[in-house]
């Protein structure tokens, strides 16, 4: 009787195994497989501006990170090209926000123009540009979708959440574009990749 159930639990735990083994990859391991935990060396310094891309509130949880960092950082969520004088890395969290685009008195249209301006003036200086994504994913926003195209592709740097809805995008980005990619758990997890493109 023990050797019989001892048998089956067996047979249970291989075939367990195998269905694990052979499991097709999904989209989230794919976008795994082009992530680092940090930089190896640093590729950005300081002074920094850290601007929104669609005016979200995460924009605040990253100059957060900056300060707790001490890094020089300049806090402009509306940066203007005229701005970045001086300036040797420009830092876009991605997020847009409908509210936060009424409160600024601005629409789609002009914040895409502004951000397309910024990334044209840090192309012109040699600037180094890193992309932020910390929205949670709780829903997919196309228009976030839209900026993040934009600006990873011309990004030195992308950090993001893994799990969120914008894990894929940020991983083919990664892929075409060979740019180097960090996946965290959560937005606690965004301050050592950060420090690591300065450190």
């Amino acid at each position: 009787m023990k050797q019989r159930l001892l048998r089956i639990m067996l047979l249970t735990i291989l075939f367990i195994l195998i269905i694990e083994i052979n499991m097709p990859f999904t989209e989230k391991s794919e976008a795994k497989a082009f992530t680092l935990p940090g930089l190896p060396q640093p590729i950005a310094k300081a002074p920094i501006v850290i601007t929104s891309a669609g005016q979200s509130t995460d924009t605040y949880i990253i100059r957060d990170i900056s300060n707790q960092l001490m890094l020089r950082s300049f806090f402009m969520p509306q940066a203007k090209e005229s701005e970045l004088k001086d300036i040797n890395t420009l830092v876009f969290v991605v997020g847009y926000s409908s509210l936060g685009t009424k409160l600024q008195s601005i629409n789609y249209e002009e914040e895409k123009k502004r951000i397309e301006g910024l990334l044209e003036k840090a192309q012109a200086n040699n600037m180094t540009v890193i992309a932020v994504v910390i929205e949670e994913g709780r829903f997919h926003e196309k228009k976030t979708e839209e900026f993040l195209k934009v600006i990873g592709s011309n990004s030195d740097y992308l950090i993001g959440l893994r799990d969120s809805c914008y894990e894929k995008t940020l991983a083919e980005l990664a892929k075409d574009k060979d740019i180097p990619l960090t996946l965290v758990d959560e937005v606690g997890g965004i301050s050592e990749p950060y420090a690591s493109a300065f450190r």
